[in-house]
């Protein structure tokens, strides 16, 4: 089976029952910009895209992935190959489209159960990315997703789709799409849904100010600053509302075809000496 390309990790949506305490963290803490969109959805920039985070009260406890893929003819292929696979996989109606501003979507679920949908053409503003706060954003960098079963999610993303392994520390998986070191990062856990959202920063000095200034905030850092031992990314974790996670990244490594994929020991993930204690999934990581 030939794989599908994917262009690009789009955005993610969130479901959650305060919309508006939420919305004023996106802009205020966290420095995006707020857009409007379809379907009563609040909606936030940080690049060229339309949107890379959607609030929504539709399913207040879902949250999904969304990814482009680089070819629209292949909409039909990786339907059936989803299927063919044992995945769900069902075609997004036009009120679902219009919602999440692309012009077809699939959507499926990852071995873990994870919500993914598999979109074309995602709409771009075509006008320039403001921000809230000076928080130095320069794009949305990728997501961290939780695995329940870490074997069948990478049937998903490295067989039907063409993910690469670029990295392991300890169990945690670093996938590949495009030049950067990785996009996704696959960690064991009990249950599924999304760890970790990610922005990148245009230094190592707007990690380190977003530092003190959600300190100063009393925004609570769970991780970080630090800087990651497979992909020298520097990183500062820090916990929304309901409890999501999101970080501030600058550094990462490009790597090229050439890149054979490694294994690191799971302790001493960070080469700062960083360590967390109130996420399992990434305190699982300096265990011994």
């Amino acid at each position: 089976m030939k794989r599908i390309s994917v262009e690009q990790v789009c955005y993610v949506r969130l479901g959650t029952r305060k919309i508006e305490e939420y919305a004023r963290f996106a802009t205020e803490i966290l420095g995006l910009q707020r857009v409007s969109t379809a379907g009563g959805d609040v909606a936030f920039r940080s690049d060229q895209l339309h949107h890379r985070i959607c609030l929504t009260e539709e399913l207040p406890d879902q949250q999904c992935l969304g990814v482009e893929l680089s070819d629209e003819a292949a909409i039909e292929p990786v339907k059936a190959a989803l299927l063919a696979s044992g995945f769900p996989a069902r075609e997004a109606d036009e009120s679902e489209c219009r919602r999440r501003d692309v012009r077809q979507a699939i959507v499926t679920q990852d071995g873990s159960g994870n919500t993914i949908e598999l979109v074309t053409r995602p709409a771009r503003s075509g006008r320039r990315y403001f921000p809230s706060r000076d928080a130095g954003i320069e794009g949305f960098q990728g997501v961290g997703l939780r695995s329940t079963d870490i074997a069948r999610d990478l049937v998903f993303w490295t067989e039907i789709l063409n993910a690469n392994v670029s990295d392991r520390v300890g169990e945690v998986t670093y996938l590949q799409i495009d030049d950067r070191h990785h996009r996704i990062v696959l960690y064991p856990s009990d249950r599924s849904g999304i760890l970790d959202i990610s922005f990148d920063v245009e230094s190592l000095d707007c990690v380190m100010q977003s530092n003190y200034f959600l300190k100063e905030r009393q925004i609570k850092v769970v991780h970080g600053p630090g800087r990651e031992v497979a992909s020298d990314q520097v990183y500062l974790r820090f916990q929304g509302p309901d409890g999501q996670v999101f970080s501030y990244v600058w550094g990462m490594n490009a790597i090229g075809g050439g890149h054979r994929s490694r294994q690191f020991s799971a302790k001493g993930s960070c080469t700062w000496g960083s360590e967390c204690t109130e996420i399992p999934e990434l305190a699982a990581q300096h265990a011994v």
